[in-house]
């Protein structure tokens, strides 16, 4: 079996394990990524052929009790047989996928010029949801390159409500007539 075909088949099998705890389990893997990428000595034990499965798995149950699921632990620990971070990562994200489109997630990076107050945040949360009818996971960043306007990754499709992009479709038209 393919490497991206067996971490979906394995994400697939965490997220019906997970149940009703899907979402808290998502969080921790998400915790335990940024912990790969970030910490050295993480990915070591991980990858480490020195150390037994069980004696990792026992390290990660005691270092990882009060910040991750249970069932994020457990999976890691069975995960530590391969050796490999990037197989570990790559089935985070084919969960992160597969939680976000079960829940009707959808990401949302948005730049702007300034920074927004929590109501405009709120009002902007509100309208994207009636508008994709998805709940949105919004990033929002603060673009002082921007004059002002918004410009949306929803996705993979990009929108770009900036005044520089109007101020140059207008002089589009005005070079035109």
């Amino acid at each position: 079996m393919k490497l991206n075909q067996r971490t979906k088949k394995l994400a697939t099998i965490l997220l019906e394990l997970s149940g009703e705890n899907a979402g808290a389990v998502q969080a921790s893997l998400q915790l335990v990524d940024q912990l790969i990428r970030k910490d050295a000595r993480f990915r070591s034990l991980l990858q480490s052929k020195r150390v037994t499965q069980e004696k990792k798995t026992d390290i990660l149950r005691e270092v990882l009790a009060d910040s991750c699921h249970t069932i994020a632990i457990e999976f890691l620990g069975l995960m530590t047989t391969e050796k490999s971070v990037q197989v570990i990562r790559q089935v985070i994200k084919a969960y992160d996928e597969l939680y976000k489109e079960q829940a009707g997630i959808v990401s949302v990076q948005a730049h702007v010029a300034q920074a927004m107050e929590a109501a405009d945040k709120d009002a902007l949360r509100q309208n994207l949801q009636q508008a994709l009818n998805k709940k949105p996971e919004l990033k929002i960043e603060v673009d002082e390159t921007l004059l002002g306007g918004i410009k949306l990754r929803i996705e993979n499709t990009f929108l770009d409500a900036s005044l520089q992009r109007k101020l140059n479709r207008l002089q589009g038209e005005l070079l035109q007539s």
